[in-house]
């Protein structure tokens, strides 16, 4: 990474699909944990931490002190859904995490996350607190992973998924994802909704980007063809939808990204405070 002549910030990378520019440089943590939580004092915790301290407190430092505002088309597309659907967004910025809050408030979601987010001491049972499932990392898991899903769902909590699965801050386009994440909302019968964050040059010149966040239509899997064709078919609907609407309105480049031969040695080291 590093500024051109113009100021703007160039990032280098070489593998699309695998390359991380979160910066936080966490090593993996074993993931073999509980995922649903129905002990009454570990939900009565939950609530606190979530609605009384770190929501309020998130939407404070990014509106007055990180400087970013978002704007946001077609809500009302969450209407007919009764909090029961799969939310899928492109993954551009560290906030991410908090961004989902604001597209589902006043509802409460739950995000399927790297293993990374609860990775380090002290933090995981805060970041499940806040709505984080981390994808496991064991076979043992997995079952528990995939139950708590559909117990969620069930409960009305909109699931999140990142399905580009790495960061990559300020990016104006929609990279390659597979379709796994889609079998979620195939097996349950449930509406996808997605989401793409798109960047325009700024009016005030203490902001980076100008950021709106717009919103489909519900999408449905098709549950008359096997769940290998419909989960492709749900993905292809999914990103095909935010690749045209990032085309049409991600209009300026705050991050420029350059791909690399292989064999070139380039850092992979973000200024997080610089993004």
């Amino acid at each position: 990474m590093k500024k051109n002549k113009k100021d703007k910030l160039v990032i280098y990378y070489k593998d699309l699909l695998n390359d991380d520019f979160a910066g936080t440089n966490i090593k993996e943590k074993k993931v073999d944990g509980k995922y649903i939580h129905k002990n009454l004092i570990w939900r009565c915790c939950s609530f606190i931490f979530y609605h009384i301290f770190a929501f309020p407190f998130l939407s404070i430092y990014t509106h007055f002190f990180a400087g970013v505002r978002f704007k946001f088309e077609n809500k009302k597309a969450f209407k007919k859904l009764k909090s029961r659907y799969f939310l899928y967004g492109n993954h551009t910025g560290v906030i991410d995490a908090y961004l989902p809050s604001l597209i589902t408030f006043p509802r409460k979601n739950r995000i399927i996350t790297s293993p990374d987010a609860v990775a380090l001491k002290g933090v995981g049972s805060a970041a499940r607190m806040l709505g984080a499932m981390p994808v496991p990392t064991t076979t043992t898991a997995y079952k528990n992973f995939i139950m708590a899903i559909e117990y969620y769902y069930n409960a009305r909590y909109p699931i999140v998924i990142y399905p580009e699965a790495h960061i990559w801050p300020y990016y104006t386009d929609i990279r390659p994802f597979v379709d796994s994440s889609f079998s979620y909302p195939v097996k349950l019968n449930a509406p996808v909704v997605a989401f793409v964050t798109t960047y325009k040059e700024p009016t005030n010149k203490l902001r980076k980007t100008k950021r709106t966040v717009y919103i489909s239509e519900p999408f449905y899997p098709d549950q008359e063809k096997p769940v290998k064709e419909a989960k492709k078919e749900l993905r292809d609907k999914v990103y095909n939808w935010m690749k045209e609407t990032t085309s049409k309105y991600s209009t300026y480049q705050y991050v420029e990204y350059v791909q690399v031969d292989n064999d070139e040695d380039v850092t992979k080291d973000i200024d997080i405070k610089r993004l």
